[in-house]
């Protein structure tokens, strides 16, 4: 069963009992001029009213939508929070051994934070403000990394070490 819009319903019923009011008041004769430009004139007082009660009700709904988004981020957050701490030496074991990877590939200092924050999921861009230097060296920095790993770009290497984890988890199944 519908239930009834009383964003609809009320100024509709306002509308009509104020129109019905501003006739009786009138005296007659009655002016079907002065009759219609009444009506227009609290059709379009009705109307603004139920613009803003509309507006309202969205800005509302937004703030609502926003609230739930926040909380939700904090909770994601507190949970990839308590499933670090859970997983901190396994953590530490892929960082040691992606950290001794990049030494075997031969990355500088510089190409390692580069490869570290490419695996991380930043944009060159980012990159290129994190580190304070220009988006060109960061991108040669890049190139390099893929380079010495004998890869294609950010994708692959993601995914070199991504298949490793993901095919030991696919035999303990």
């Amino acid at each position: 069963m519908m239930r009834p819009n009383w964003f609809i319903i009320l100024p509709v019923c306002a509308f009509v009992v104020v129109c019905a009011l501003d006739i009786v008041r009138e005296s007659p004769p009655w002016d079907m001029g002065d009759i219609a430009l009444d009506i227009a004139e609290t059709a379009l007082l009705v109307l603004m009213v139920v613009a803003v009660a509309w507006s309202t009700q969205r800005v509302t709904q937004m703030r609502d939508d926003q609230q739930a988004f926040r909380d939700a981020l904090v909770r994601h957050a507190a949970q990839g929070a308590d499933w670090r701490a859970a997983r901190s030496q396994e953590i530490a074991a892929m960082s040691d051994a992606i950290a001794l990877e990049f030494r075997a590939w031969g990355l500088t200092g510089e190409e390692m934070d580069v490869a570290e924050l490419l695996l991380k999921g930043a944009s060159l861009k980012e990159i290129a403000l994190a580190q304070r230097t220009s988006l060109a060296q960061v991108r040669d920095r890049a190139n390099a990394v893929y380079r010495k790993a004998g890869i294609s770009g950010r994708v692959a290497l993601s995914a070199y070490f991504l298949d490793s984890l993901f095919a030991q988890t696919a035999r303990h199944q």
